[in-house]
């Protein structure tokens, strides 16, 4: 079979596993806005201002457009929200194959593919109303071009013999007016102009998944070591200048517009009181949360959340998995042969997982997207190797049962995530049936965002511990006729409530903001 019969077939599976993709999580799309973030990103929708968190900054100006070019189509907020991240998680499945075709083998991109298809957090973010899988795509298509660009330039060097002295050739016959043969040009441009146009479209996807998602400007590390590595070859000025143009142009498309709208002045303050309440307050950076229960969480969120792995609390049929995965790596780590791409693999992954542990929620699994797809592919290198080496029908029982193992697991979690209503959801439910919205007060936490979106008629005030309370009422001019307190099981201590709660409302601990759930208090006495 000729190579380009082979590329047509491996395109042709790709394009078979993207529209089973697709088709899947438009079956199992969220039906609810279920964290803080989509329902700030539902209010930007109407009223787009970052004064009023709506959404919170950096304003995710492109996920913000994106989303509201389907809100002017369907308009509904959740759809809106929701629909960006089912076709571009799926479009994924493009950028993510055609990387690991290139790193490892067709057999490998395949595998990887299909792995990241049924993958339960990358299956569980497309469906969800958060820009996430969104930024997710930009990065992968990035990543993507980048290594493209990488490796262009290394064939221009060493391809053909003597090819890396070409440019100076032929720019030293032109300054002597001297006649380049058309072969030369010929055989030379479309090598460099290759490379440069793949480091100009990875430049540009990464300008603009910054504005999908700011918190993944640690991949610009990737970049920077990107264009630093091309740099090494011989290139003109101009070509250098365009190297960097790609990134200034895909951050210009939304940095322009985004400061436009919201002025110089308003943007940085915004920017930076934000920037101060999350490493310092209530972020989970490692400046408010540490120690061993922190590593745990991290260790939870990579193994369980990430990979649909076994932890005590989980099914059995997750052991399964668990084995094959841990073999699969173990194969990966002893057969892999170190060289460009293990530099390619650790500058894409080490940085970012570095913000992770440093700056971000680790409880939450969500920041750890980006690193899928590198993990899938080592599970996938792993068991291909594996099977070259004389394990062939130990390895195709191996990937059958990892597959069908994981496919499950994933698809309970979907179904689930679909038909559950969210936890704050079912509290305001809850109140609406029981509790007038005249005489009555609620002190809560981060729920009042859902308040202020669905019920916004009713008296619903932040406060973190029972002596904000106690000053709140006290100084309120009318006391209400019932004051109702809800928090999550953790929180609930800062009241020195003891008596069993008024009602208690699961959280879906893979997608509620509210994972632990939360529980309703009515106060008698403050």
């Amino acid at each position: 079979m000729s190579i380009s019969a082979r590329y047509l077939n491996f395109r042709c599976r790709i394009s078979l596993l993207f529209l089973v993709c697709l088709l899947l999580r438009l079956c199992f799309s969220g039906k609810y806005l279920d964290s803080c973030d989509s329902i700030d990103f539902a209010l930007g929708l109407r009223d787009y201002d970052l004064s009023l968190l709506q959404p919170h900054f950096p304003g995710y100006p492109v996920y913000i457009f994106i989303s509201g070019l389907f809100f002017k189509l369907l308009h509904n907020d959740v759809w809106a929200l929701a629909l960006p991240g089912v076709l571009f998680g799926s479009l994924s499945v493009y950028p993510l194959s055609f990387l690991a075709r290139r790193l490892f083998s067709e057999k490998v991109a395949t595998l990887t593919a299909m792995l990241y298809l049924i993958n339960p957090l990358c299956w569980l973010q497309a469906e969800r109303p958060t820009s996430d899988a969104l930024g997710f795509f930009f990065i992968m298509l990035s990543a993507h071009y980048l290594y493209q660009a990488l490796t262009s330039h290394a064939r221009t060097i060493h391809a053909v013999p003597g090819e890396a002295h070409c440019n100076t050739a032929i720019r030293k016959a032109r300054q002597k007016k001297f006649r380049v043969p058309k072969t030369l040009m010929r055989s030379f441009a479309p090598r460099v102009w290759c490379g440069d146009r793949n480091l100009f479209l990875g430049s540009l996807a990464l300008g603009v998944g910054l504005g999908v998602r700011l918190s993944y400007s640690p991949f610009l590390v990737l970049w920077i070591a990107t264009v630093f590595a091309v740099r090494k070859r011989p290139c003109r000025i101009a070509a250098l200048v365009w190297r960097l143009r790609g990134l200034a142009v895909g951050v210009c498309l939304w940095f322009l517009p985004q400061i436009g709208y919201t002025g110089w002045r308003a943007f940085f303050q915004n920017g930076f009181s934000f920037s101060r309440g999350h490493f310092t307050d209530w972020g989970g950076s490692v400046f408010t949360s540490h120690g061993l229960e922190r590593v745990a969480s991290f260790i939870k969120s990579v193994w369980v959340f990430g990979l649909g792995g076994w932890w005590y609390d989980t099914s059995c049929l997750r052991l399964v998995p668990s084995l094959i995965i841990a073999i699969s790596l173990f194969c990966f780590f002893r057969n892999y042969p170190f060289d460009r791409r293990e530099w390619f693999l650790g500058v894409y992954g080490v940085p970012y997982l570095l913000w992770v542990i440093l700056g971000q929620n680790v409880a939450n699994p969500r920041h750890l997207l980006p690193l899928m797809p590198m993990l899938c592919m080592m599970i996938a290198y792993g068991l291909c190797k594996a099977c070259e080496r004389g394990c062939k029908g130990v390895s195709l029982v191996f990937i059958l049962l990892l597959t069908f193992c994981m496919a499950v697991t994933s698809l309970k979690l979907v179904i689930k995530y679909c038909h559950d209503v969210p936890a704050p959801i079912q509290l305001i439910r809850f109140l609406e049936r029981h509790s007038n919205p005249i005489s009555s007060r609620i002190y809560c936490s981060n729920e009042e965002r859902f308040f202020d979106y669905y019920v916004p008629q009713w008296d619903v005030r932040t406060v973190r511990n029972r002596t904000e309370l106690q000053r709140d009422v006290l100084s309120s001019l009318e006391t209400p006729q019932q004051i109702l307190i809800v928090h999550s099981p953790g929180e609930i201590e800062q009241f020195g409530v003891t008596r069993p709660p008024t009602a208690t409302f699961q959280g879906n601990p893979y997608a509620d903001s509210a994972r632990e759930g939360l529980l309703l208090y009515t106060l008698t006495e403050w």
